[in-house]
């Protein structure tokens, strides 16, 4: 199977008010697990006419807004090269483009013009990330998430002493892995894939026991 590990960086917690700063993906087969440096990624930082949002997420994504900073007294041709250097896109063209990238790596549409359908990974991407990326425009159109999304969370549950759900930085300790998490969406997505390596033994069915 393969599926998509998405990760968004924002403005705030309010779909209605707050902008997606950047957007990471990366494409995982559970078939032929690559190592993650050779694995498709997908990297963009948003750009938004205005940006409105909340102290926490502001302060976090400082260095995303730096970037986007920089555009300003660029003259047209400039802007080109700057966009380029730092993977920004206009806000408009991000679901067309993040489509192709799905179809460029094999996802493919069943039909002529349907959208893109995919399975998801995040944590916490049904509740927070899917509801942003649906208010994209052209979303709809381009990509279809399939209904059941692939949570980390679960894997790592202790059932018998957490009260919620462990958070990444949870997940990767139980994991026994090296790293925290970064706020880079698309570091952020490689984790996800990462403890879901490590909670699945790669992927491969433990031998039943006699």
């Amino acid at each position: 199977m393969k599926y998509v590990s998405i990760d968004i960086e924002t403005t705030g917690l309010k779909p209605e008010a707050c902008q997606i700063l950047q957007i990471g993906a990366v494409i995982e087969d559970t078939l032929n697990p690559m190592p993650l440096e050779s694995l498709p990624r997908f990297n963009c930082i948003v750009e938004h006419d205005e940006y409105t949002g909340q102290p926490t997420a502001l302060t976090m994504n400082s260095w995303i807004l730096k970037i986007l900073s920089g555009l300003e007294n660029l003259s047209k041709e400039e802007r080109l090269d700057y966009r380029k250097t730092h993977n920004i896109m206009p806000v408009g063209i991000v679901a067309k483009s993040f489509a192709m990238w799905l179809i460029s790596n094999g996802i493919l549409p069943t039909e002529s013009n349907a959208p893109v359908k995919i399975n998801a990974a995040g944590k916490n991407f049904a509740s927070f990330d899917k509801i942003f990326l649906q208010m994209l425009p052209g979303w709809s159109s381009a990509i279809q998430i399939r209904q059941r999304i692939i949570d980390p969370a679960v894997l790592f549950m202790d059932w018998q002493q957490d009260s919620a759900l462990p958070n990444l930085n949870e997940c990767i300790r139980r994991a026994e892995l090296e790293g925290t998490v970064t706020h880079d969406a698309v570091q952020d997505a490689l984790d996800v894939i990462r403890v879901i390596r490590a909670a699945t033994n790669n992927y491969h069915k433990p031998h039943a026991k006699d």
